[in-house]
Formats: structure tokens, sequence, C-alpha cells
């Protein structure tokens, strides 16, 4: 007698189940019907505007021409002109002065003051009348940023760096902390890129400068004679436990060093490392002290003719041009639209 009653019963669920296919079916079919009106849209939009360059070919075609004949006498007397790029390494804390000299020239030769411009670099006026002009920039990697953090955590506590990670290190950087400065200069000529590269860097020693200078020239000095004290002491320590651990050899023929216990091991061995961490802190603090005979150093630098990078000056101007001409292609659509439209809101 329970059979039937549980036939109907099941009769029901796929009953009530069959909505949730349909809607499930209209839900599939509609997404996909709004995929097909989105191609479409987007199918139906480039051919209202490639009918739009159809109707103004000519319009655009001029500006094209234009632009492309633009391009080219850029180019061209982007040729007749050299640049230098140079490479440096400020001391002192003297890159905002180097910075601020650099874009004092840069000012300069935008006013066209080519006397004074003369005067600052030391060269005639008309040697200066063909600089064209100058600008500085950072220029780092993240690899010389990290061996400039690894600096600073081998002088810090390493408490104090805890929270201070490499990207907060690269964050925190002003633009008169860098190492190293990018400067790049134009002229006419390559003779007068060559006379003023080494004037251009010249930093005149103000009283910061200079205070900086001997500090860092007097704690350069002081701390290599510490370390090679350290140095002279730590060898004549490692001579003497050598002694020792000699004098405790077992008598025989082995010629086998023995070492005694593995805590004096251990000790001979931290030695080896203390040694080893005191010729890396002297390897640096020569670094310092010989690249800190300049108030700037320049790391590399050369003269080529036209632009040091690659400017795609034709496909720029192309591209220009071609905005131009859409624009005014677009100008009598859309005034036609503003005339329309307060009878079509009627």
């Amino acid at each position: 007698m329970e059979q039937p009653h549980n036939d109907n019963h099941r009769d029901e669920q796929e009953v009530d189940l069959v909505p949730v296919f349909v809607w499930i079916g209209n839900g599939v079919k509609g997404f996909f019907n709004a995929i097909g009106a989105f191609f479409k849209a987007i199918g139906h939009g480039i051919i209202l505007f490639l009918i739009f360059l159809q109707k103004n070919i000519i319009l655009i075609g001029i500006f094209l021409i234009l632009g492309l004949a633009l391009g080219y006498y850029l180019d061209t007397e982007n040729k007749t002109n050299y640049s230098a790029q140079l490479r440096v390494s400020p001391n002192f804390q003297s890159a905002a002065q180097l910075i601020s000299n650099i874009n004092y020239y840069n000012s300069l030769t935008e006013e066209k003051d080519y006397e004074l411009l003369s005067q600052e670099l030391g060269i005639s006026k008309e040697e200066a009348s063909g600089l064209k002009s100058f600008d500085i920039e950072p220029s780092f990697s993240d690899t010389e940023l990290l061996i400039e953090y690894d600096r600073l955590a081998r002088r810090t506590d390493t408490m104090a760096l805890d929270n201070f990670t490499f990207d907060g290190f690269k964050d925190a950087k002003r633009e008169i902390d860098y190492e190293f400065y990018e400067i790049n200069a134009e002229a006419s000529s390559r003779g007068v890129l060559e006379k003023i590269s080494d004037r251009i860097v010249n930093v005149k020693e103000t009283g910061g400068i200079k205070a900086a200078r001997l500090v860092m020239v007097e704690g350069v000095r002081f701390n290599v004679d510490i370390k090679q004290a350290q140095l002279i002491e730590l060898d004549s320590l490692i001579v003497a436990y050598q002694d020792m651990l000699k004098s405790n050899r077992p008598s025989g023929n082995s010629t086998n060093l023995y070492l005694g216990d593995r805590e004096s091991s251990d000790k001979l061995m931290n030695l080896f490392k203390q040694k080893q961490a005191l010729l890396y802190d002297l390897d640096v603090l020569r670094d310092d002290q010989y690249g800190s005979e300049n108030t700037v150093n320049i790391e590399s630098q050369y003269i080529v003719q036209g632009a040091i990078a690659k400017q795609y000056i034709k496909l720029k101007m192309l591209l220009v041009f071609f905005g131009i001409a859409l624009l005014i292609a677009v100008i009598p659509l859309v005034w036609r639209f503003l005339k329309a439209y307060p009878k079509a809101t009627r």
C-alpha cells in the first residue's frame, strides 16, 4: 500500500526540479547571448570607425604626410647634434649641490644666457651657444640598491633592521640619497661636450661638503688603522692557538694535525672567520678611502651622435598628427549632434 505513495513523492520531486534546470538553461543561454552581443557591438563599432575613416581619408592622409615629414625633419635635425652621458658617484653628501648645478646649467641654456654659461663652464661664448640641454636623474638597479642595503645592515644593529625591509629601504630613498646619477648633455659639436664633461661635475666645496669630507676621511683612516691592528692581533692569536694544538699532537710518525677536542677546533675555525670578516671590512674601507679623493667620481662617460636613447620621432609625429586629424574630423559630427539634440528631446 505504501509503494504508490513513494512513487508519487518521487514524481513530485522530479517535477519540482524541472523549473530549476529550465532556469539554469536560460541563464547559460542569456550569458552566451550577452557575449555574442558584446562582440557584435565591438564589430559594429569597428565598422563605423572604418566608415568614418573612409569619409575623411583625404583629411587624415594630409595630416599623416605632414606628421611623417615633420618626423623626418626632427630626426634629421636630431642627428646633427651630439649627446654625452656620464654616470657619476657624488661623495660627501654633495648630490644635492650636483643636482642644483646641472639644473642651473640647463636653465641657462633655456634662457640662452650663453655669456653666463660660458663663465660658469670656462668656455667661449661661441662654444656655449652650441649647448642645447642638461639633465640629471638617479641611476640604479635593484642589485646596486641591495648592495647598499647590505652595507647598511652590516653597520647597523640587527634589532634596528627588523622593521626596515629592503622594500622600505627603496621607498625611503630621496632624490639626493642615491649612490649613482646619470647626467645627459646635448650640444651641436662633440668637441664642446668633451671639453665640459669634467667641468659640469665640478662641485664647489661648501661648508657642509668640507665638513662631510673631513669626517669621512678621518673616520676611514681611523677605522683602517683599527682594523689593521686587530688583524695583527688576530694573526698572533691564530699562530699561538695552532702552536698549542700542535703541542697536544700524539707522538709517532703521523703527519696529521691533531686538533684536540671539538671545542678547540671550533674556536680555531671562529678565529679564521673573524679574520675573513676583518679582511672584508678592510676592503670596503679602502674602497671608501680611494673613492673619496674627488667630490664627484665619474664612473663612465661616452659621446654619440644623435640621441642616446631611441626616441622614435617619426612614429610619435605620425600618431600625434593622426590624433589631430581625428579631432578635426569629429568636430563637425559633434556640432551637428549638439544642434539636433534639442529637437530630439522635445
